[in-house]
């Protein structure tokens, strides 16, 4: 089936024909809305791509329904085509949600370049990754990360407390996010609590709430998050770090699945599914005497292991790109791409910090970046710097081809030149190493 766009325009535009050729001339399914009715007739027909055409300098209707489109649950990729551009303008389309910009005098050519860009790379690409409502968020087409969607979708179904483990900067909270959200909890609240942010002596009432006179300053009752998530699903960050007085409390509340408030005598009914998260070996502070067996054991019910960055380096130009585009957006920047040199670097870094260090390393590269800047650009000095200190050499051999996939963009031609073997061994060696032979 052909993809789909959706191109929203002012019903009076005298352009429209132009546009509309250009897309024939692609071969696109293609319906045209009015700014008025675009977001009904998105959300009803799903397209892969929306053009939002502003034919004057100043097109707030059409940024403002920009913002709304990308703000949407499942966001379509958005382009956004100006007839009387601006740097404002262009800042403001960015800003707003916009992958793409094009501006007036623009050819059938340039508009189908830009379109092509943003189509997803198969017709399937429209439905939620893996089966997993919201999984394109878990950005990445490794085997680990396909894996880990899978996983995700069986168990979320369930109501049963997980347990997540994974190392700093992985996207835990992510993860306990789509369980929640693919589970029959779905319509009620996520309660997130970082527990290792918050003074044991405050803890206690964080959960469990207080009533009034339990302790000096408690004018007023205060239901705790337990409560404030009945029917829906409690998210304990960092449980590792949790003292052996606060463990006991959490067993009690979670096997008699009710609570009683500092200061209280009558126990609170609890509905509620735990996920709880740690970066530690539990099962080592287990066997030290650090923490609870019994409530390990309650909490351990379904276990989700998060990989490291450095275990799904394939990844990262898609990460990356996935970054460059958020930032771009943000900062009012247009940065297209980085240089395989740039690229080869941040695939042999290892990053410790893993996908939150790698977000962060995009930013601060948009940030240093000289005002106006465009195109393909490479890590600035200073951040490279950085990363080289610690930069690796390729410990086996499938990590040697993930390296020279990133650094060549994908293209298996300049990668397997790169490698120096022939196309064919390249092709060979991906399957042997089961590494997807699709960006």
């Amino acid at each position: 089936m052909a993809s789909l766009l959706a191109v929203v325009i002012n019903a009076s535009f005298p352009r429209r024909e132009r546009v509309g050729a250009a897309l024939d001339g692609m071969g696109l399914e293609h319906c045209f809305a009015t700014v008025g009715d675009a977001e009904s007739a998105v959300a009803r027909r799903r397209p892969d791509v929306v053009i939002l055409a502003a034919p004057h300098a100043d097109s707030a209707l059409e940024i403002e329904c920009l913002r709304r489109l990308r703000a949407t649950q499942l966001p379509p990729s958005c382009l956004f085509l100006a007839f009387a551009s601006s740097e404002d303008l262009a800042i403001a389309a960015f800003r707003a949600g916009a992958q793409e910009y094009l501006k007036e005098p623009w050819t059938p050519s340039m508009l189908q370049a830009s379109v092509q860009s943003l189509l997803p790379a198969d017709t399937d690409a429209r439905a939620p990754a893996d089966g997993l409502v919201g999984g394109e968020r878990l950005v990445g087409h490794s085997p680990a990360i396909r894996q880990l969607r899978r996983h995700v979708a069986r168990i979320a179904s369930a109501s049963s407390n997980v347990l997540i483990l994974g190392e700093t900067g992985t996207g835990k909270e992510l993860i306990a996010e789509l369980i929640h959200l693919n589970g029959p909890r779905a319509g009620k609240p996520l309660v997130c609590i970082n527990t290792a942010a918050i003074p044991d002596a405050l803890l206690e009432n964080e959960l469990f709430g207080h009533e009034r006179g339990a302790f000096t300053g408690a004018t007023t009752a205060q239901a705790g998050k337990f409560a404030a998530a009945h029917g829906g699903t409690v998210f304990l960050d960092e449980i590792g770090e949790v003292s052996p007085a606060i463990q006991a409390k959490l067993l009690r509340a979670i096997e008699s699945k009710s609570a009683c408030r500092l200061g209280g005598t009558r126990s609170v009914q609890l509905d509620i599914r735990i996920i709880a998260a740690t970066n530690g070996d539990l099962e080592r502070a287990t066997s030290e005497g650090r923490f609870r067996r019994d409530l390990y054991y309650r909490l351990n019910v379904v276990r989700v292991e998060v990989p490291p960055l450095r275990d799904r380096v394939e990844d990262i130009p898609r990460l990356v790109e996935h970054y460059l585009c958020h930032f771009n957006r943000e900062l009012g920047r247009s940065v297209r791409g980085l240089s395989p040199r740039a690229m080869e670097t941040l695939t042999a870094y290892p990053w410790p910090g893993n996908v939150r260090e790698l977000r962060n390393v995009v930013e601060a590269l948009l940030v240093n970046l000289a005002p106006g800047t465009t195109g393909v650009v490479d890590v600035p000095p200073e951040i490279m710097r950085q990363l080289g200190s610690t930069v690796r050499t390729p410990c086996s051999e499938r990590e040697s081809l993930l390296r020279a996939l990133a650094a060549s963009n994908w293209n298996k031609t300049k990668a397997a030149s790169h490698l120096q073997m022939s196309r064919m061994t390249l092709y060979r060696k991906l399957h042997q190493h089961s590494v997807s032979v699709r960006r």
